[in-house]
């Protein structure tokens, strides 16, 4: 009797080539659909960074204009994707991030360039950014009256 129910348990024990494949099929139909969802999220990451990096450039760059008690301008290429100050040394965006400028007219333009200046009241020349990246995007907005900085849809 114990060798019958050793044999019983050899015959139901493992798996069948047929139900490997079938999870194999199924783990490669996962896989094809969570490719393309975590290449998406990094972009989101890249924009993130991008976002923060020029958040605080000009964060930086108004506290400097307050503390050296001197007009201090952050300087914005979109075509170049790139942007830098006095106190801030060049950064550059990731290469799929388009840039936009909106400021107010004959403030530092120079073709694909513009900058946003500080004063050292902590008033500025104000004006937003928006980056943006495959469908994504995010809007810095600078209040021209107080200097600050800060993410928002509408400005």
């Amino acid at each position: 009797m114990r060798a019958h129910v050793n044999s019983r348990w050899r015959r139901i024990s493992g798996f069948t080539l047929i139900e490997m494949l079938v999870v194999l099929a199924i783990l490669a139909l996962a896989a094809t659909f969570a490719v393309p969802m975590l290449s998406s999220g990094s972009e989101g990451v890249r924009l993130d960074v991008a976002t923060s990096e020029l958040t605080n450039a000009l964060r930086v760059t108004r506290s400097a204009a307050i503390t050296s008690n001197r007009p201090t301008a952050l300087t914005i290429d979109v075509n170049r994707r790139r942007f830098k100050s006095s106190v801030v040394a060049e950064r550059t965006f990731d290469a799929g991030i388009d840039a936009k400028l909106t400021f107010a007219a004959g403030i530092g333009s120079r073709g694909s360039e513009g900058e946003f200046r500080f004063f050292p009241d902590g008033s500025s020349t104000g004006g937003d950014v928006t980056l943006s990246m495959r469908g994504k995007q995010t809007k810095l907005c600078v209040d021209w009256l107080t200097g600050t900085v800060r993410a928002a849809s509408a400005c």
